[in-house]
């Protein structure tokens, strides 16, 4: 294909095609000044129907920024074409990627199960800014680099809505990707909950070759990496069954799929976090500390919150919840406490210890322990000065056991379960467990009845608890892990061994 001077030469020279895209084509350029390199998709102007005001719509997108999402860097356009210039990403496209896996290689589920956790991370974010994909397809999901350790960006949030407003190019151009009622045009609007069918079908065609609906005959994605010729149902045998669950809510009636994020709360996803290893020493740690922590606010708080509180705290976060689904993104949670904490870094600190898997969401309790953690630990020290830190569980847990035996134990340092009991009666208690989703009798379930608890006690009972009794349970995230215990070797060897792509 031959180059043609465009508006682009002034900053960027070509470097190479890449192909085509829905909207036109993809070519790789160095910024002159720097040598950096980026993605352009150029869009002729003749593709779209109305181009008055694009322009300052595709800057817009520039704003929209996560570690998830491939950045918009510039947009640029001329007499004849639009250019979007998006960084570039060493990895390729996860489509790419599994397609040049060895014949009869499965991937992993702890492999799809991280990226799709990653893609939705992305959807949160995007949702909460009121941008929707409409164009999701394997291609749009790109690996930051080849190694075991990547992780997924997705590319082409909000191009859909400004470029074919109408959705004339899926209901024209039919993919399995597509959500039915898009296709057939029986909706005029991509929303949240078309794209989640698309991430459906998207994680349909990782685990078992295909995206639904199509056969053996229609060239499916992935069919190499596993032998080819297999039906669905045998391909699905070799699948946990999890997995199949997060696909059909996900591919289901559009009115029952799963929103971004509650689908990262799906026991298929939760607890995973990196690509190429498991939890290791440290991370473990990490967690467990989280979990200490939120449990001890969790107790702490009939005690700690006054009813009207914790009442006028979940109204702000059921009038901050568009959605309805009982989760909101975390820079949402942030506007919630910072009007109830004036002390920045004490709420961004507490957020991040409650959420304790890294999803980028909290419920209505995450959201309650993150207000105890800010105003009640970090927002002041004892003359009443903003504390210094630093800010991590690691440091918070001993202060919030020094204030749990505070408030249950009196002057002794211990308790008892009877006493924890009693404490717990409180109106407070009551719209925790009706509200929050909390059980109380779940997480004292147990805790010793006929003997003092102290400090250390308490500690290994919380950890040995793991959540249970709270949203926070750990038995939740057992299905990906019991999958598929040694991806770490395996997938990381075999990448290893076939780099470069």
């Amino acid at each position: 294909m031959s180059y043609h001077p465009t508006a682009l030469d002034e900053k960027y020279e070509f470097e190479y095609d890449v192909g085509q895209w829905t909207f036109g084509s993809i070519s790789v350029v160095r910024r002159r000044n720097t040598k950096d390199l980026y993605t352009c998709k150029k869009v002729p102007k003749t593709l779209v129907g109305n181009s008055s005001g694009v322009l300052a719509k595709l800057r817009q997108l520039q704003e929209l920024q996560h570690p998830h999402i491939v950045s918009v860097v510039e947009v640029m356009e001329d007499r004849s074409c639009f250019y979007i210039l998006t960084e570039f990403m060493q990895g390729g496209e996860v489509s790419d990627w599994a397609e040049r896996l060895m014949d009869g290689y499965v991937i992993q589920e702890v492999t799809i199960a991280t990226y799709i956790r990653q893609v939705l991370m992305a959807m949160v974010h995007c949702n909460s800014a009121n941008v929707f994909h409409g164009a999701l397809l394997p291609s749009s999901l790109a690996l930051t680099s080849k190694m075991p350790d990547a992780t997924v960006k997705v590319g082409d949030f909000g191009l859909a809505a400004i470029l074919d407003p109408e959705n004339s190019i899926p209901q024209r151009n039919h993919n399995p990707y597509t959500a039915p009622e898009i296709a057939s045009g029986e909706y005029a609007f991509i929303d949240a909950n078309s794209d989640m069918y698309s991430i459906g079908a998207i994680t349909h065609a990782l685990l078992v070759g295909r995206a639904p609906g199509l056969g053996r005959e229609k060239q499916p994605m992935m069919v190499s990496c596993w032998g080819g010729g297999r039906v669905d149902s045998q391909m699905w045998a070799e699948r946990s069954s999890t997995s199949r669950d997060f696909v059909n809510h996900l591919t289901a009636s559009w009115d029952e799929r799963l929103s971004p994020a509650r689908a990262l709360q799906h026991p298929w996803l939760k607890g995973v976090q990196t690509v190429g290893a498991s939890l290791d020493d440290a991370q473990t740690q990490e967690v467990r500390q989280k979990l200490l922590c939120c449990t001890l606010a969790i107790l702490m708080v009939p005690n700690m919150l006054p009813y009207r509180d914790f009442e006028q705290l979940q109204t702000n976060f059921e009038q901050n919840d568009n959605d309805g689904d009982g989760l909101a993104p975390t820079h949402i949670a942030q506007r919630i406490l910072r009007g109830r904490c004036a002390v920045k870094e004490a709420v961004d600190a507490a957020i991040k210890i409650a959420d304790v898997q890294k999803s980028g969401v909290l419920d209505l309790c995450g959201t309650t322990c993150a207000d105890v953690f800010a105003r009640e630990f970090f927002a002041a020290g004892p003359t009443g000065q903003p504390l210094m830190g630093p800010f991590r569980a690691t440091d918070l847990a001993p202060r919030m056991l020094k204030r749990f035996f505070e408030i249950f134990g009196g002057r002794q340092q211990q308790v008892t379960l009877s006493g924890l009991r009693a404490k717990l009666k409180t109106a407070t208690a009551t719209e925790v467990e009706s509200h929050a989703g909390v059980k109380y009798d779940e997480i004292l379930a147990d805790f010793p009845r006929n003997q003092n608890i102290d400090s250390q006690m308490l500690t290994s009972l919380i950890t040995a608890n793991e959540g249970r009794g709270t949203p926070f349970d750990a038995d939740e995230f057992a299905s990906v892990k019991e999958v598929e215990p040694s991806f770490a070797t395996s997938l990381g060897q075999f990448i290893q061994g076939m780099m470069p792509f």
